[in-house]
């Protein structure tokens, strides 16, 4: 077959009921080409990048594909894999570039593993056209597949395999997002910041409508790009890092540590630029587009298919661990600006994941990185320079904004939290008690609740079932005056602002966040009690060593003359504690994946456990058995009734500690292997949340 006899072919041919393969072929490859005008790459890849994108469906020419689409049939074989010995034909590129885009267009819909297609091949499946077998790809495919997980690519081109990588995931991304861009009727500048200011310009109006206008320092790193900085809370770090924005950025990808901070951050952005051009995924992210009914912006919303993005940080590292449709994940990232918010949350692991996920970002992919924190740690602030990241914000700059604060008055208590309910009932205003535990969190809301009433006491903590968190995340935004209890839940990124605060304690810069939650806007005086916990196990759910090392250190807290005194103090617990994280980062965990181009689904389980505090989700006892019938009858459900059952089963779950499941689990086969849930044999209250009973579970 020639190239004209092929297009004539792919005119006559249809990839879909109303649309010839030519016409969408064609649409990917002006889509391709418009999204290789704004990302970083080497240019003369460009012929090879376009042709292999217009090549990557022709297995669609096959009969049994074209009845299919007429209905005739209900399955035909995989098009990706009938069509590559074909597209190898017409693909005149040097290599190693030619087999990368070969193995693009073979995994264009599944990501590439050992057992790709060996059905396929077994079979020894042709592509078929007017009833002509016009090639036999079984032993072609066979090869490529092997030759490429075998490692003879990187072996036989002397490539190194993670710049071989860097490379497949720009065939791969490219390929995927043109093709559902197309699909899907879009161009592709709907995927890419399309004016270069404006996303200074809308944080510049959404300031101004709010009556405020740029401080100095603000002003000082207008499109400055990446690098990292410190800055008091409440003195306006989310805006700061999107005015650095620099020119020329393809999207602005935006990362935090929680669930809830994603949410209230993705509120503010579509406030900020607009619905349309910002998308957001988290692990809860199901639930959330079904709450606002929107469950077919799910793949637009996953893979930053708009040109904001905001997300958990673990959305992200998926892709540099391989997560299914990983390339989509990475494709995003090329050319953008990348900003980490709250660096210091993160566990020595994760933190290994993002710093090696911030080398390989900007030596492969173009990205500029901007990481940020109010109480970013010297240590952390070294490991970043060796990623290359500088200043963006030197620190005498801002050094007097610390200097000239200090909002909270600290005192260091030598008692438990529970003995000091009677002085929380007599305070006024707005008052924050921080336990570190649900349970004890839960047990202090009771006591207080029976003697001030339940319109002036209120509790938020992580171990609600998702059907009640929204609800308590919103009550929380509404406090006016009154006793909220929470646990460390309300450290990160949430802009509240109390009069007093009665904590326990805990790591230095926990509690340093803690404080920012008191006398947020530094107008009043703000005070702060600190206790001690007690028992075996008082450290949990933080790591023994730095929970101790931070005890050493709480003395010194109540000297404070100024916010600078804390950073300082701080500083001396990452000092004492860095050897740990050290070691955390020595592991470089993250390389095992950069240097494959194989799926692995075990990521997603990677991040959840291999972190100190490990949970899993789970079903409560009072919604057990519903959940169990919905999943044992799922194949006697309707569509509309599966949608039903899977909402109620993620909406009924919570979180719990792996210590509190392996005492408490109920396993229930066709619920795990439906919904991959757990059952706990644990009550639940909607006023307060899971209730241990005489388990003596800590949560």
């Amino acid at each position: 077959m020639d190239w004209e006899e092929l297009i004539e072919l792919m005119k006559r041919k249809k990839a879909k009921p109303d649309r010839s393969l030519y016409e969408h072929s064609n649409g990917v490859k002006t889509t391709a080409s418009r999204l290789l005008q704004r990302i970083p790459h080497d240019e003369r890849l460009d012929s090879c990048l376009v042709m292999h994108a217009f090549l990557h469906d022709v297995g669609k020419l096959d009969d049994r594909f074209q009845a299919k689409l007429n209905g005739k049939l209900k399955r035909a074989p995989p098009h990706a894999y009938l069509g590559l010995e074909l597209a190898s034909h017409f693909l005149n590129c040097e290599e190693p570039y030619r087999t990368i885009a070969l193995v693009s267009i073979l995994t264009h819909h599944s990501d590439l593993h050992e057992g790709l297609y060996q059905n396929e091949m077994t079979k020894k499946e042709s592509l078929v056209v007017d009833g002509e077998v016009i090639s036999e790809p079984s032993d072609f495919v066979w090869g490529l597949r092997e030759s490429v997980i075998g490692g003879d690519l990187e072996y036989d081109y002397n490539i190194d395999p993670i710049k071989l990588r860097a490379l497949y995931t720009l065939f791969n991304g490219l390929l995927r997002v043109s093709d559902w861009l197309d699909s899907a009727g879009l161009s592709a500048d709907s995927y890419h910041l399309n004016d270069r200011s404006a996303v200074r310009e809308s944080v510049i109006n959404y300031l101004s409508h709010r009556g405020f206008s740029l401080r100095p320092y603000q002003s000082a790193v207008l499109g400055r790009g990446g690098g990292y900085f410190r800055l008091p809370t409440g003195d306006g770090k989310t805006e700061t890092s999107l005015l650095a924005t620099p020119e020329g950025a393809t999207k602005v990808i935006y990362s935090l540590p929680t669930i809830t901070t994603t949410e209230a951050m993705r509120r503010r952005f579509e406030a900020t630029f607009g619905s349309d051009t910002v998308s957001f995924a988290h692990s809860m992210l199901f639930l959330s587009l079904y709450r606002r009914g929107a469950l077919d912006e799910k793949l637009f919303h996953r893979y930053a298919m708009r040109p904001i993005f905001v997300s958990t940080v673990d959305q992200i590292l998926l892709a540099f661990l391989n997560y299914p449709r990983f390339p989509v994940r990475e494709f995003s990232l090329r050319g953008a600006y990348w900003i980490i918010d709250e660096i210091h949350a993160y566990t020595p692991f994760t933190l290994s994941l993002i710093l090696d996920a911030i080398e390989y970002v900007r030596k492969y992919l173009g990205t500029q990185v901007a990481v940020m924190s109010a109480t970013l740690p010297t240590p952390l602030a070294e490991e970043l320079k060796k990623r290359g990241l500088k200043p963006l914000l030197p620190f005498e700059t801002i050094a007097d904004r610390y200097r000239s604060r200090k909002r909270v008055e600290v005192n260091v208590e030598g008692e438990p939290l529970k003995n000091a309910v009677e002085d929380i009932k007599k305070e006024r205003g707005k008052v924050l008690v921080v336990a570190n535990t649900v349970t004890r969190a839960r047990k202090l809301y009771e006591e207080l609740r029976d003697e001030l009433g339940e319109d002036k006491v209120y509790l938020f903590h992580s171990r609600f079932i998702n059907e009640d968190k929204e609800e308590k995340m919103k009550l929380v935004e509404r406090i006016e005056s009154g006793v909220l209890v929470a646990t460390q839940v309300v450290e990160v990124s949430l802009d509240i602002d109390y009069d007093v605060m009665y904590t326990e304690a805990a790591p230095i810069d926990a509690l340093i966040q803690r404080f920012g939650r008191v006398n947020r806007r530094g107008r009043k005086k703000g005070r702060v009690h600190i206790f001690k916990p007690e028992g075996k196990r008082r450290h949990l759910p933080y790591d023994k060593d730095a929970f101790n090392t931070s005890l050493g250190l709480i003395g010194e807290l109540s000297g404070i003359t100024s916010e600078l005194d804390l950073l300082k103090i701080n500083d001396e617990f990452y000092f004492n504690i860095w050897e740990k994280y050290e070691r955390g980062l020595e592991e470089h965990p993250l390389l095992r994946t950069l240097k494959t181009l194989t799926r692995w689904k075990g990521s997603e389980g990677w991040l959840t456990t291999r972190d100190t505090f490990v949970s899993l989700p789970a079903v409560p006892r009072p919604f057990l058995d519903k959940a169990a019938e919905l999943a044992s009858g799922w194949e006697n459900l309707s569509e509309r009734e599966r949608l039903e059952a899977t909402v109620y089963v993620i909406e009924h779950s919570l979180n719990v500690p792996i210590w509190v499941l392996n005492e408490a689990k109920v396993y229930n086969e066709d619920l795990y292997n439906r919904f991959g849930v757990f059952g706990i044999d644990i009550d639940y209250d909607s006023e307060v949340g899971i209730i241990e009973g005489k388990k003596e579970l800590i949560f």
